[in-house]
This record gives C-alpha cells, structure tokens and sequence, in this order.
C-alpha cells in the first residue's frame, strides 16, 4: 500500500499510471477546448444529411437544426450514428477470439491505506476488477454471456466482495467486441468506442483514443487527406487492434483451468490469428521472440517484456531439451539478490494515501457537468 513514486533523491524509478475520473477528465478537457476556441453546442443528433458524393454534408438534430462541416468526429459510443448507421462501414468482430461481451460493476467501501494496483481475479466465467480510488472501491466483472446470465454474474460478484446482502445497486452493461474496418471512412473519424473495443483486461481504451487521435493530427498537419492516407491510417489503426487483441487472448489461451465449460473453452480455443501461431511457435521451440517482436513483426502494440511476462507467468515454457543454458552475463543475476533489492528499495516509497493528499489541488472553480451520449 506503498505510492508508486519514490521521493527525487531515489535513484530508481518505476513505471506507473492513475486510473482517471472519466467525469473530471471530460469536464478538464471541456474547460481547455472551450479556451482554445472550440465552440460547444449541446444537441441530439439524429440523422446524417449526404452531398452528391457520398460524403456526410451535416448532421440533423432533435432541436430540428442542420449543422454542416468538413469532418465529423463520431464519439457515439457502441451506436456509432455516424460511421455505422450513416455510413454502414462495415464491423469486424473478435467474438469467435475474445468470448466476454459483459460487465456488472459494483462499489464497495475502502478504509485505511489506498493499495497502488489494481487487482483483476479470475472468476468462473471471466474475470473481476478491483480498483482502488480516493474514496471507495470500483469492482466489476466481465464475463461472457454465452456461458452465465447477468443474474448469476451478479450473484457471483457479490459473494466474490462479501456483498451478497448488502443493498447496493450495481450497474450491468453490454460490451460490443471488435472493430470497423475504416475508422476514418470518407470524412468522418470514429474515435473511442464508435471505432471498436477491446474487453477492458488491459485498459487499452483511452490509448486507442489517444492514438487515434494523435495519429489523425500528424496526417492533417502534412496536409496529407488523399485516399491513400485514409488507406494507411486504417491499416494502422487496424494493425494496433488486432495486436492487443493477441496479447488479450493470449491471457485466456493460455489458462489451465478446467473447472468451468468458459475456461476449457478458452483453452481449446482455435482461433488465433497466423501472427500469434508464429509468436507461439517461436516461443515453444526456444527462439528467441525479441527480434521479431522489436520490430513490431510480431506481437504488435507491446514490447517484449510484456510477452515474455505472460507467457512465462502464465507457466508456459518449452521443452527442456530445447532450452539452452544461460550465459555467464545471464548467470550473474541472483533472484534471491534481485528480490533483497526489492524489499530494501520498497523503504523509499512513501504511504499512497498520504501521497496522494499531499498533493495540491489545482482546480478552485466550480465543477462543469458534462454528459455524454
């Protein structure tokens, strides 16, 4: 229940993040878009309005008001009104890959320390997360329809949190898994879910956000629109789903629980992409991944350390026979030792709770109420 971050005289660092308040992250960033210019305007859009092109010329609105523009950025959510409804691009589904499509969420009290990590738990048909905030505890968990109702998930998260009786509301939600094919489709951009989604085992969704959009800036900023730039941002962006979904799958592949149909399922299950075989057949025979995933050939969107983390935590080594033994550089590594170092350096990391209350608060007017549908 240590913070994550030493004080500056430490000479270590360790890589870390925050879960965000999405309500305070969206009123922030309301705030700084209205004070570089942008202009707000709350409405319900309803319908898209086309030129002789095929391109979207405006967007209609409950209110009865037409609003035209070049682009339009569909952020809709799972709806996708623009680039699903009004443009049919079409969908991809990773269902036959990832099996969970929903989610229960549930709060329960936090008293004393903060802990600094989230914690997920395997369940018997999916996974729960438990993260610490400020004031209580977020849980949740996602599992797959095809193998429980939401009752039953219900029932076993609150057994799993010792809220079996307690009267506390939980919210359940569908999970549309999978992504379009053209995420810049004409000119409309789908960002965040209105692009796709990948369950939250890993907490990709802000990342896609935010390459999505960073990506999209550097095309604008070369003037670069043509239709081989949309070629080659969709082709990006598709490269990077596809990637976190292999190591996704690869959490549950790789399972060896047999309790439950959901966990067998998982681990018979057959459909992995031609990348992920090679990654695996590698691995297996005692190759070494680091070169082909260094170069982003294989094991797309994270770095070796990653794999070689769940593969190996996961318990999944090759044969013996086709393991060679450590060099000399390698051998001069303790575990013991690397473990002792731990432990001591663990001194220099300062309680979480009086961490985070030393920091100063930099916000001092009103809070804005920003909705998003």
């Amino acid at each position: 229940r240590r913070a994550p971050k030493a004080s500056e005289s430490f000479p270590f660092d360790i890589w870390h993040g925050y879960h965000f308040d999405a309500v305070l992250l969206g009123q922030f960033l309301h705030k700084k878009a209205l004070e570089r210019g942008v202009r707000y305007q709350s409405c319900h859009v309803t319908r898209a309005n086309f030129d002789a092109d095929g391109n979207i010329a405006s967007v209609g609105t409950e209110e009865g008001e037409a609003i035209a523009a070049d682009l339009f950025v569909d952020c809709s959510g799972f709806a996708g009104l623009l680039i699903d409804k009004a443009l049919h691009t079409p969908y991809v589904s990773f269902s036959s890959n990832l099996f969970n499509d929903a989610a229960v969420a549930i709060p329960s009290p936090m008293e004393g320390s903060i802990p600094s990590e989230t914690v997920s738990t395997a369940m018997k048909h999916g996974w729960a997360w438990k993260i610490p905030l400020t004031s209580r505890f977020g849980n949740g968990y996602v599992y797959s329809s095809r193998f429980c109702s939401a009752d039953e998930a219900e029932t076993e998260l609150r057994r799993h949190l010792g809220l079996l009786d307690a009267d506390v509301p939980v919210r359940h939600l569908k999970m549309k898994i999978g992504r379009v094919t053209r995420h810049w489709n004409r000119n409309c951009l789908a960002v965040g879910l209105s692009q796709g989604f990948i369950e939250p085992l890993e907490a990709t969704a802000l990342l896609f956000i935010q390459q999505t959009a960073a990506t999209f800036v550097e095309f604008v900023e070369r003037g670069d629109l043509s239709d081989a730039a949309h070629e080659r941002f969709n082709d990006m962006m598709n490269t990077h789903f596809e990637g976190i979904r292999d190591y996704i799958v690869t959490h549950y592949k790789t399972n060896t629980r047999t309790d439950t149909e959901y966990w067998r399922a998982n681990a018979a299950n057959l459909n992995l992409s031609d990348d992920l075989k090679k990654l695996y057949s590698l691995w297996m025979a005692g190759k070494s991944i680091a070169p082909a995933v260094g170069q982003q050939v294989l094991g797309k969107g994270y770095p070796v350390f990653s794999w070689y983390s769940i593969m190996a935590g996961m318990g999944i080594f090759p044969d013996p026979q086709d393991l060679r033994p450590p060099t000399a550089q390698e051998a001069r590594f303790s575990v013991a030792e690397i473990d002792n170092l731990l432990e001591r350096s663990s001194a220099n990391y300062p309680d979480h709770r009086a961490a985070l209350e030393s920091i100063p608060p930099r916000r001092t007017e009103p809070a804005l109420q920003v909705y998003f549908w």
